[in-house]
């Protein structure tokens, strides 16, 4: 039963790419990812080191989305991602991202290091308006200064697909559950960036969609 599930949300993860999304509802922005060099309660979103040996740097970056209101459709909560879409950006100097980590059993359809685009069953648990998505390690040559990761926009390669989601640009998605009754319910995502050997001064402020749920109106607050 559950590779049932996860093959079905595998498979909706890769109708994102390659239908129009017809039976897909876009649902507004809820939910922020925050990066964080350090895993756990106390986000860490900006970090100096030294270079490590060998003349190499290697940094473990956590996601988290957090800020998820506590909503419901028809009377039912939302409770779990079953798939996600976002691509992680690295500016500043060229970092290679040698792991890749989901926290729960996953499919993935992405196309390079850094593409998160997966179906998974179980899904991740939304608690308290946050949860872990990704851990990745990324390595850099030498030492890196001035290193800022973002999530890039551009690379979504399916919100053109769906009816509303280009107006509300959003910097990544994510999906209900099927065991919910919301595979279909597609929500954006926003984020603030992170900071690595940074010699200015860190702008924390999250990036937004331009349409929040509220504005679109699918879900109620619960």
């Amino acid at each position: 039963m559950k590779n049932n599930l996860l093959t079905r949300c595998f498979v909706f993860a890769l109708l994102w790419i390659t239908l129009p999304a017809a039976a897909s509802t876009w649902c507004g922005e809820n939910g922020v990812v925050r990066f964080s060099f350090t895993e756990g309660d106390a986000l860490q979103p900006t970090k100096t080191m030294e270079s490590g040996g060998k003349g190499i740097t290697t940094v473990d970056l956590y996601a988290y989305i957090t800020d998820v209101d506590a909503v419901k459709l028809d009377g039912v909560a939302f409770l779990h991602m079953a798939a996600l879409e976002f691509t992680l950006l690295i500016e500043g100097a060229e970092g290679f991202i040698t792991s890749q980590e989901i926290p729960v059993p996953n499919r993935s359809v992405g196309r390079r290091p850094g593409e998160v685009l997966v179906g998974m069953d179980p899904g991740i648990s939304v608690k308290n308006g946050r949860a872990l998505l990704v851990h990745w390690k990324v390595l850099f040559q030498g030492h890196p200064e001035n290193v800022v990761f973002k999530l890039d926009p551009s690379a979504l390669i399916s919100c053109e697909r769906i009816e509303g989601c280009p107006e509300g640009q959003p910097y990544g998605l994510y999906t209900g559950s099927d065991s919910d009754g919301q595979l279909g319910s597609l929500f954006g995502l926003g984020y603030v960036p992170a900071y690595l050997n940074f010699s200015g001064e860190p702008d924390l402020e999250a990036r937004h969609s331009r349409q929040s749920w509220q504005d679109v109106g699918v879900y109620q607050k619960r």
